[in-house]
Formats: structure tokens, sequence, C-alpha cells
């Protein structure tokens, strides 16, 4: 047994020498395979870096108090520091005047979306909020004595302020008081309106269009250009268009008077245009008189709002192929409130030019100073305007379409006018109705004639009585006048 034991104890001690042996060889091939290696450059790579930290502690704007709240009345402070502003019942103005609240709250979107990140759209409405309150100012009135260009303004005497204020309405004129001392006057402009209109009636439109440059409503007239259709009236909307800007809206008459939302539209506007008059008649014509002789406060409304008393001079201009009418209205309230100009027959040989209105915008200048002139000569005439026989029978003929008693009564053959005539209302209304007979015509009601003739008694001389004899009783009706078949 001690045999086999040490037998084995020497053959673990020549293993561990042959391993030994084994690995000395090993090392030494390695140390002699670098010796013989070229040597490389390449460094060795670094340790990989540490994730970045998001950039959250970036240097923030005065107007933000962390990362997001904005502070609004630093933002406001800042912000009208740079556009300076009024907030006028709840609408803003600017130097230019109106400001349109999509293109300040884009403005002030881009302002923020630099230093936040969430939330942007409530933070906009915030601000504008915020900017109302900030930038309050009582109401400016309507100022009469200026009118507000581009560059300055000019008073009614010529003399131009090279400097801006704030203002309601401003034109899109840029004007140098150099131009009065050439040749001013709208070449190609005032061809084609001697084209378009009888020449006594230009007088009258340049007058109207002078009337459009101040807010006021001191000549108590609303324009009507009446045509068959083809004539290019309408390109005049397109001049004026340029250069009133947003102190123009276009819309229709009819609205006025049946949309009670569309009024409001009407605010601190200069004017508005009905490009394509409707050839209905007017349901109702009250609010039309009043926004056109309008001197104090008219209620306005806003949908979803409640109603506000606002002072109106928008002025109206209205093209179409057939004069105005009224459905219920047979007073002279309606039409004495009208200039009905008629334009020409276009010769067959003319040529239509699509670019004419463009031509007409290169001389936009020299229009606004021919309308400065129309102007002042309104003034100097207390605002009446010069219009023409052939515009005073526009009127009249409108009135008998609107009212045919009139024409009824300048009837000679039918009635009769003399200090010791009378008739009664009966006789004399039923005479009415077979003259509409006979003329093809509509008859009013009994009660609409008789009253219209009571207020009309004075323009025919006749006076209305309850004591005219018939039949061995006193009724009612008319001194003045009688039938003429009685006679």
């Amino acid at each position: 047994m001690r045999e086999n034991t040490n037998d084995v104890s020497k053959n673990g001690e020549n293993d561990e020498q042959e391993l030994e042996k084994l690995r000395s060889e090993v090392e030494a091939e390695i140390e002699a395979d670098i010796a013989v290696m070229p040597p490389d450059d390449t460094p060795l790579p670094e340790a990989p870096p540490e994730k970045k930290k998001k950039e959250c502690d970036r240097e923030l704007p005065d107007w933000m108090l962390d990362k997001t709240t904005v502070n609004e009345l630093i933002f406001s402070r800042m912000f009208l520091g740079q556009h300076p502003m009024k907030c006028i019942k709840g609408v803003f103005y600017d130097y230019d005047g109106v400001v349109d609240e999509n293109e300040l709250g884009n403005e002030i979107y881009n302002i923020l979306m630099k230093a936040v990140w969430f939330g942007l759209p409530k933070k906009v409405s915030n601000i504008i909020d915020s900017l109302r309150h900030y930038c309050y100012s009582e109401p400016l009135p309507p100022d009469l004595n200026y009118i507000h260009l581009n560059n300055g303004k000019l008073d009614l005497n010529g003399n131009f302020y090279p400097y801006k204020e704030f203002c309601l309405n401003r034109l899109n004129i840029d004007y140098y008081p150099t131009i009065w001392q050439g040749v001013y006057y709208p070449e190609r402009f005032l061809q084609f309106l001697y084209e378009l209109l009888y020449p006594e009636d230009i007088a009258a439109l340049q007058e109207y269009l002078g009337y459009l440059l101040i807010p006021s409503t001191k000549g108590q007239k609303m324009m009507f250009l009446i045509g068959q259709g083809g004539e290019g009236k309408s390109r005049i909307a397109v001049v004026l268009n340029d250069m009133f800007g947003k102190n123009m809206i276009t819309g229709n008459i009819h609205r006025i008077e049946t949309d009670r939302f569309f009024r409001y539209n009407l605010k601190d506007r200069l004017l508005m245009v009905d490009d394509d008059m409707q050839m209905s008649a007017l349901p109702s014509t009250g609010y039309l008189k009043n926004l056109v002789t309008a001197e104090i406060p008219i209620d306005v409304e806003a949908k979803g709002k409640q109603s506000e008393q606002a002072l109106l001079y928008t002025r109206l201009l209205c093209f179409g192929n057939g004069n105005p009418k009224a459905l219920y209205d047979r007073s002279k309230g309606f039409s004495r409130r009208m200039i009905i100009l008629t334009t020409q027959t276009p010769p067959e040989s003319r040529v239509i030019d699509p670019h004419i209105a463009d031509k007409f915008l290169a001389e936009k200048n020299k229009i606004f100073c021919w309308m400065f002139d129309g102007l002042r000569r309104l003034i100097e005439n207390r605002y009446r305007f010069t219009i023409s026989e052939r515009a005073k029978q526009n009127v009249r003929e409108t009135m008998q379409d609107n009212c045919n008693i009139t024409e009824f009564l300048e009837d000679t053959d039918r009635v009769m006018y003399g200090e010791n005539y009378r008739v009664t209302s009966s006789k004399l209304y039923d005479c009415y109705t077979r003259w509409c007979e006979d003329n093809a015509l509509t008859s009013l009601k009994r009660d609409t004639f008789i009253t219209w003739v009571k207020q009309n008694e004075d323009e025919f001389h006749i006076k209305y009585s309850t004591h005219i004899p018939n039949d061995g009783k006193n009724v009612r009706g008319f001194t003045g006048i009688t039938l003429a078949h009685l006679y």
C-alpha cells in the first residue's frame, strides 16, 4: 500500500512540472509575436459619454415666472412697448386703425413659442384678454377735422402734417403735398367716368366720394348708380376698396334691414358698397333712414353678445340694374335720402378692358386729390350736393314706383284743384282704384291711401276735413280738390 501511495505522489509532481513548462513556452511565444508586430497608433476607445441632460435649465425671458407660467402683466408691457395699441369697446386699434385679432394672436403665438412648450393656444387667449384691460381706452370721437393717411394727416384746408396719431379710420394713401404743383387730376379715371355717366352728374359723384373721406353723416344721402349692366360701374368699387381698406365693407342693403347682426359690421366703417343690389323691394326702411342721417348712437348687436349703442357713420354706395324699391314705405323720408345717377348706354364698338381697374389704381393718389376737391366743395356748400335735374327726376320716378299716389294726383284727366273744390275720401279712393286698373298698377289699401294724402296735403295745396257735404251729411274728405268727371 505504501508503494502505491508513493507512485501516485510522484506522478502528480510530474504533471505539475509539465504544466508549468507548457505555460512558460506559451508565454514565450506570445512575447515573441508582440516583439515583431508593427506599432499601432489607433487610440483606445474612450469611456461611453454620459447622457446629456435636457435643456431645461436655459435662461427664461423676463415675462416667464417659471418654465410653464407667463407673467401676463410683464408680457403686456413688453408687447405694447413694441406695438402700441388701444382697446376701445373690446376692439384693438393701432396707428393704422383696426387690428385684426387673428393676426394679433398669431404674432403673440410666435413670441410665446420660443419659451413655452405646452398650452400655447390657451395662453394666447389669456394674453389677448389681458391686453384688453392693459391698453383700455375711452372711445375716440370721430375726427371730422383731419383725414388720416399712411404717412400723416391732412386737414380740411389742405395742410399736411407728416406724423401719425391714433385714429379710427386711416386710408391707404401716401400723400405728398407736391402733387398739387403739377397736373394732379386722374386722366384715365375721369375719362372712364365721362364715358360712364352724363357730364352733369360727375360733380355729384365727386362730392359724394369726397364725402366718404371723413366720418360724417351731415350730407344725409346715400348714392345709387343704376345701369343696364356691362358699363363697368363696379370698377369704382375696386378702387375704393384699395383706398379705404378695412374702413370699407361689402354687403347688401337688404341685410341692414333684415339681419340685426349684420349691422354690427358697420361700426367704425366709412363706407359700405352693395356691388349688385337686389331688385326685390325692401321690407322696411327704418334702419336705413336712421343710418343715413345718424347723429346719435344706434343700437347694434353682435352674435352672442349684449347689444350696445354705437355712433355709426357708414355711408352707402350701391350699384344696380334698377331703382331701389320699398315694400311698405310710401313716405318721402326714404326717397329724399337718395341720390340716383343713371349710366349712359355703352356704345356697341366699346372694347372692354379687363385691366382697367389696375390702371385706376396706378392713379390712386390723384383720385384721392380729386375726391378731396369734391369734399371741400361740398363743405363750402354746407353739405348740399350738386344734383342735376336728371338725378332729381330719377328720384321722382323712384317715388312714383314706390308710391303711385303721386302720379294719380298729378293726372289732370282724373282730378282738379281749386279753392272751392271738395271731394269725399270715399269717392277719391274709388277714383284712384279705377285709375290703377286702367294703368295696370296695384292699388294701395284704403287706409294707406288716405294717410298718405293727409301727410302730403301741403304739396298739393289741399286740406283734410271732416265736414264735407254728402247727401245731406258731413263726411270726411278733402277741400281744394275734386274729381274731373264731376265737372
